[in-house]
């Protein structure tokens, strides 16, 4: 699916090619980037281009999603 998969804030893929699943965290327009978060907590930015030739599968959350946020309170994660 090359192209075809528009970028939306908080949502997961996996990039087919590397088999790297991420979530993306920010999208500036005026850029014309795109932030990902790596469930290791990597961030990378992608300009558009790059993105519209990613081969990308959008996926459900990791079971554990909170790995790409890094040190987070069990309070802020929204359940108990």
């Amino acid at each position: 699916m090359i192209g075809e998969l528009e970028p939306i804030e908080g949502n997961w893929y996996c990039n087919l090619e590397k088999d790297q699943d991420f979530m993306v965290v920010d999208m500036k327009e005026k850029e014309g980037t795109v932030d990902i978060q790596f469930f290791d907590g990597d961030i990378e930015e992608l300009e558009m281009e790059e993105w519209e030739e990613m081969d990308l599968e959008e996926i459900e959350p990791p079971d554990d999603w909170t790995g790409a946020l890094g040190d987070m309170e069990s309070d802020d994660r929204g359940f108990e």
